[in-house]
């Protein structure tokens, strides 16, 4: 099991982790670094990833829209004839 706690009062975590850690079969305790996340709840890392991603993309991994609308009509299709 994993559990996450989140603390506001950083200066609990020296409590909590030693609590943690007379648990028996506690594993590892360890701390992450704050995330930091836009407004809408997506973490900034996820976005970073993603930008990076698009950069590494060449004309040759694109399709059309309509080549893109095609396949999805098609997908539509094959789902529908397997009920």
């Amino acid at each position: 099991m994993l559990v996450n706690i989140e603390l506001e009062n950083a200066e609990d975590f020296v409590f909590i982790k030693q609590l943690l850690e007379k648990i028996k079969g506690v594993k590892s305790v360890c701390v992450k670094e704050e995330e930091e996340f836009y407004e809408d709840g997506t973490p900034k890392w996820f976005i970073d990833k993603l930008a990076d991603y698009a950069d590494s993309l060449e004309e040759k991994d694109m399709i059309s829209k309509k080549d893109f609308f095609k396949f999805i009509d098609e997908e539509i299709c094959r789902l529908n004839s397997q009920k």
